[in-house]
């Protein structure tokens, strides 16, 4: 299987390039670090590197805590990889400091792999969740150790791997070890005849900052509820509910986060053909006389909005996306709703809706139907909080006490 794979990207190579320039062009790519895709380094060599590597914005949170935690260690530089714009963002804003430095990740072409690792050289190497690249593996396990850290495999991808089994027992055994983020992986991970795992818990229980700086400055009158990482096909749906329920609801705010802020212009075009009043967050951030939909344009401030809001609804979950993971929102003691597409993150959502923390909803009716009752009655919000999650300081402890054992 490996063979064809790098079959195809020897045949690829030639047009790898243009293809990161159209998506520069398509404002998918950063286009002065484009070429960090390509194996090429933007910085200068950095010595006694750990390697860790994220795809995108939830992962590269997820370890947020973890990586604070090794900046204190002089004696090491950090690289941190990822795939997305949002997660390099997000690096440059809460994690960059002068031993801890981003780039992006290269594609898994054995070619663009071994440019990338010839330079870097990592000491030791941790993937985060569901990042699994035959080439990427196979290469890294040959210069240093490699964990997967969170390992999380989705029901769609245990399903193809379960027809492959040979070859992903064969990845699988290029990781020194793995820590699952639940007891399902764990399952899994037996199934593949994988025995050098532990099981601590979800990192991402341990990595939210329940205080958050208080960015957004709002009248407390209103009646609100967040949309949260709200994909294309989905916006219109947003827009009819605050539509409807502006209608009898006065001082009713909507504060729509996208899932891709490249989108943000098409989004209040549409909002303002519905004659919604709109703003964007990037120009006022104070919200005083205003009723309509807030348009989230920036990063940052999603946990400011938990705080403030009570109600999220989580997107990617009215389509074939798989949902989005709800821990952020429930641990600032919102109440969760969310579509029935939710493949990616069941495990999470039960626990949640056993403990009436979330709530699944069919269809926009339904889930306008939701939020008129969370928006008014007051006490289904208390006591939604974040106490499902007792031991995360006992997870976050006992992950470094395990990563600490290759980290010094």
């Amino acid at each position: 299987m490996l063979y064809l794979y790098n079959f195809f990207f020897y045949l690829l190579s030639p047009f790898l390039k243009i293809f990161l320039v159209i998506r520069t062009l398509k404002k998918k790519e950063d286009p002065k670090r484009y070429k960090e895709k390509l194996g090429h380094a933007s910085i200068s060599f950095k010595s006694n590197v750990i390697w860790f590597h994220v795809a995108s914005l939830g992962e590269i949170k997820s370890i947020h805590k973890i990586i604070k935690h090794y900046q204190k260690n002089k004696k090491i530089n950090l690289l941190i990889t990822s795939v997305t714009t949002s997660s390099a963002n997000y690096f440059e804003q809460y994690l960059k400091n002068e031993n801890t430095f981003h780039q992006y990740a290269p594609i898994d072409s054995p070619i663009i792999i071994d440019r990338f690792l010839k330079f870097w050289n990592p000491k030791f190497s941790v993937f985060v969740e569901s990042e699994i690249w035959p080439n990427m593996i196979f290469k890294t396990s040959k210069k240093c150790k490699i964990i997967l850290l969170n390992a999380r495999i989705s029901k769609n991808s245990f399903k193809k791997w379960k027809f492959l089994k040979p070859n992903f027992k064969k990845i699988l055994s290029k990781f020194d070890f793995i820590l699952p983020q639940s007891l399902e992986v764990v399952e899994m991970l037996k199934f593949f005849n994988f025995e050098k795992y532990k099981f601590i818990g979800n990192i991402k229980y341990t990595n939210i900052e329940t205080d958050p700086p208080n960015i957004i400055q709002i009248n407390n009158s209103f009646k609100m509820w967040a949309a949260m990482s709200i994909h294309n096909s989905e916006i219109d749906h947003i827009i009819k509910i605050h539509k409807n329920i502006s209608s009898t609801e006065k001082n009713f705010l909507t504060f729509l986060i996208p899932r891709h802020l490249n989108e943000i212009e098409n989004i209040v075009n549409k909002i303002q053909k519905q004659n919604i009043a709109c703003q964007k967050i990037s120009t006022k951030n104070k919200i005083d006389n205003f009723s309509g939909i807030v348009v989230v344009d920036k990063f940052g401030i999603a946990d400011d909005i938990f705080n403030k809001v009570k109600i999220v609804f989580m997107g990617g979950s009215f389509i074939n996306h798989g949902g989005q993971n709800p821990i952020e929102p429930a641990m600032f003691g919102c109440k969760i709703l969310s579509g029935g597409n939710i493949f990616n993150f069941t495990e999470i959502y039960e626990e949640l809706v056993n403990k009436k923390i979330a709530k699944i909803v069919n269809d926009q009716s339904e889930l306008e139907e939701e939020l008129l009752i969370y928006l008014n009655n007051k006490t289904i919000l208390d006591n939604a909080g974040s106490d499902y999650i007792e031991s995360s300081e006992k997870i976050y402890k006992k992950t470094i006490e395990f990563l600490d054992n290759y980290i010094h």
